[in-house]
Order: structure tokens, then sequence, then C-alpha cells
């Protein structure tokens, strides 16, 4: 079984459509999937016509303390088609790290929660929120494998080097390997602009970005309202070729297999360093700035953790960390 999540700390730049998407496109392939949404946005959860408000129970049920009511994520799954089922959330999920405070183990609750299950799943998916904070340290500890989302744009990349700031002390203190790659989403081949990030990010991150690219399509956005995956509302699509050729890709690549000769530790700190440097890159060179017609999204969830010094600190942390001194 392998734990894979879909984590950016920017919103907007198609983590949730990867995780969805790949899901369903593993499921499309025979292999046995559940993804489990780990955001309390939920929109993993409406994006596959499940209404937050409707349900009883949800992963929020799982992961909080309930005194002797043990409930698995098994108590919750909500079948979504053949081999692909969900373990939905709801809104209520962002009370767990206050919940949780001072609680031994509170790390592990995901983790362990995944290890009691006695389903065969061949792949297990975590939509990951778009925060720094107790979930995502839940969601990462409990992978083994994340892919990273990068919608070309300098916001999101800020978001994979926080990001990467976690996988790198996940490591340190705990002791626990996390596998990283970056997938580049919504690419406009008609640009100047996505053809010349493409390439850098290409040139500089190598085998640590997938060969998948999933370009620009609107039936992408168009699946959000209807509640299907992209396969299921137009099997024709770029949108659903792009997402088979990334299930192949995933299937195709063991985690064990994907860095062979380098230790995890290593890989990640050597794509935050490259990340870091594109980013003061790029906010010096006027051939790749921003178009002003892009908007950046923001996450409407908190990105504090309320008792997690060690994640915190790297909420907190002015994002002036990722510019070099000669740009403050």
């Amino acid at each position: 079984m392998r734990v894979i999540a879909s984590a950016n700390q920017k919103g907007g730049c198609g983590k949730t459509t990867t995780a969805i998407n790949l899901s369903s496109s593993l499921s499309l392939k025979g292999q046995k999937v559940l993804l489990i949404d780990f955001d309390p946005q939920a929109h993993a959860t409406m994006g596959l016509n499940i209404t937050p408000s409707d349900l009883e129970k949800s992963i929020y049920d799982v992961i909080t303390p309930k005194g002797d009511e043990l409930l698995g994520i098994k108590d919750i799954l909500v079948p979504i088609k053949d081999n692909f089922d969900l373990a939905p959330s709801s809104v209520i999920l962002s009370a767990v790290e206050q919940e949780l405070s001072g609680m031994e183990g509170r790390e592990d609750r995901l983790l362990n929660a995944i290890q009691a299950l006695k389903e065969p799943y061949d792949y297990i998916i975590i939509d990951c929120p778009p925060s720094i904070g107790h979930l995502c340290f839940n969601a990462l500890r409990a992978c083994d494998e994340v892919i990273i989302p990068i919608d070309m744009s300098l916001f999101s990349l800020r978001g994979v080097a926080k990001l990467l700031e976690i996988i790198i002390l996940l490591k340190d203190k705990v002791g626990h390997d996390v596998k990283s790659r970056a997938l580049i989403t919504m690419y406009d081949r008609r640009t100047r602009y996505s053809r010349i990030v493409l390439e850098k990010v290409k040139a500089e991150f190598g085998n640590k970005v997938f060969d998948t690219v999933i370009r620009y399509n609107i039936r992408l956005r168009e699946t959000a309202d209807y509640g299907l995956p992209v396969g299921d509302y137009d099997k024709h699509s770029i949108g659903h070729k792009d997402y088979e050729d990334l299930a192949e890709e995933v299937i195709g690549s063991q985690a064990a297999k994907t860095y062979p000769e380098l230790n995890t530790v290593n890989v990640a700190q050597d794509v935050l360093h490259k990340t870091e440097g594109y980013i003061d890159m790029s906010m010096k060179s006027p051939v790749i700035e921003q178009p002003l017609t892009e908007v950046e999204e923001f996450s409407t969830y908190s990105p504090q953790s309320n008792y997690s010094k060690m994640v915190e600190a790297i909420a907190t942390r002015s994002t002036d960390f990722f510019l070099n001194d000669e740009d403050e």
C-alpha cells in the first residue's frame, strides 16, 4: 500500500483537483484507492458531489479523541465508484488542533488510523489543507510520498519552500522519510510565460518533477460544479488524458525507486535550495514576471498551529526568509 499526499501551502494550485483525479484514474486502472479529505474546507468531498453537512461522521470523528468511542476510517467510508472510496471531511475538522493540544502522540493520529485499516487498498491519497499546521504535519507524517502541485506562479514556489521545510524537520525530529516530487499544473502552452517557467523548473528540478504536465483545461474547472472526476465528466478531455498519464507514471515509479541514489533529506534540501534560488531569480527577472491578469488565491484556513512550536515557527516565519539579504 502506497500513501501519497497532495500538498502545497498555496491555495488554488490544483492540489485538490490532483487528489480527486489521480484517485479516479488509478481506480480506472484497477487499483483500489482511498481518498482522504484532510482539509476543513472539504473541497475534495464537495468535488465528489458529497455535501459535508449531510454527513453524520467525517474524518474529524476519526482523528479527534472521543473518550471510549473508537471510530476508524472504515466507519466513515463513502463509496464513490468501483475501487474508489472517500473518507470525507467537514469544517469541524478545523477544531482538531485545539482539541489535540497537549495530547501525547497527536502527530500520529492519521498514521494510526491508516495503519488500523483492514481494507486492502493499493493507494491512499491524502488531500492536505493549504496551510502550515498540525493537520498538514499529521498528513505528511502518515504518507510515504508527497506530490507538490506547482501552478507556474511565484506564490506556488513559496508554498513548496515551506512544505519542504516540514519534510526536512520530519526526518530530523522523528526520523520519517517523505519522498517529494513536483507536478506542474495549469500549464498553458500558448503563453510564453508558461513555457519559460516550465523549461526553467524542469531544468532546475530534474527528476524531482513528474514528466507529466497537467495542462490548463476548462473541463477541470467544470467538474467541480458537477461533482465528478474529469474522466467521468468528459473522458475525451485533455484533463482526463493528463491525469491518466500521471496515474501511469505513479504506478510505474515505486516510491523506493524514485531516488535510488539519494537520501530523502538531501533531496528535499536540494529542492528547497533550488526553489529559493528560483524565487530570487523570478523576483529579479522581467522575462518571467507575473502576468497582471493572474490573481493570487488565498486560503481561508488559518496557517497557525496553536500548540506545535516547531510547526508554528515555520508558519509565522516571514516570507522574506525566502529572499536573499540584498532583496530585503
